[in-house]
């Protein structure tokens, strides 16, 4: 498995000093560097862009006061670890690929630190999605017209935000953890797809959204409410 970490690289690269003229064989390792390349935009921020499909890739990312945005071809068999600092409030990790593929995403860190993935466009098949924070509040967006397709996500602890937002399109059998906290999981009123949606280990203090309708864990739970049949529960207890 190769692996490209953009932020092993000396900060004063990006911030003081002037960049070097290619990454190839630094960050980039020198069989890949025709398929990827890394940016950094006027903000800092830390970018990668696929131009060709890549698989069995590690892609590491040390967060700062900076994002990290990955956009372009298919991302398939890979992993994405991204490790969250301390006493940063937020990490935010934008993903715009044509297709995320059999790969997964893993947040891990001090748990004062936040994590948002926003993913953005093309298809997200049979990935997983990890927060092992147990304490930190988290944020996944799904984005209009992303196809979502055997996902699992799981989000640690903390007060987690998972989001469909009203055109994505959800489809096979996707399984939401929802772990210590008052989370939310929010869905489209007028789903797309024929997809389902497992909530396994719903709380009473948890909510699930339908449009604009909000259904309590504790009514869900004691039979008061009745769920569109996507919806399943299930208990790992």
């Amino acid at each position: 498995m190769t692996v490209i970490d953009p932020s092993r690289e000396d900060p004063c690269l990006y911030m003081t000093c002037p960049p070097p003229p290619t990454w190839c064989g630094e960050i980039i390792p020198e069989g890949l560097c025709d398929h990827v390349d890394v940016w950094v935009d006027n903000y800092f921020d830390f970018g990668i862009e696929v131009l060709k499909e890549i698989s069995d890739a590690e892609l590491k990312f040390h967060s700062g006061q900076v994002d990290f945005k990955i956009h372009g071809k298919k991302i398939t068999d890979s992993s994405l670890n991204v490790k969250t600092t301390k006493g940063y409030d937020r990490t935010i990790v934008y993903l715009a690929t044509t297709k995320f593929n059999t790969s997964d995403i893993i947040f891990k860190g001090p748990s004062d630190g936040d994590a948002v993935l926003d993913v953005i466009t093309g298809r997200f098949d049979n990935n997983s999605i990890t927060f092992q924070k147990k304490k930190s509040d988290n944020l996944v967006v799904f984005e209009d017209d992303v196809l979502i397709n055997n996902a699992t996500i799981n989000t640690g602890g903390g007060t987690d935000m998972i989001t469909f937002m009203e055109n994505s399109v959800i489809r096979g059998i996707n399984e939401i953890t929802l772990g210590p906290g008052r989370d939310i999981l929010e869905l489209p009123a007028n789903m797309r797809g024929k997809g389902k949606i497992v909530v396994t280990d719903l709380s009473s203090n948890d909510t699930i959204k339908i449009g604009d309708q909000s259904f309590r864990g504790k009514g869900i739970l004691k039979g008061k409410m009745n769920l569109p049949e996507y919806i399943q529960l299930k208990s790992n207890r």
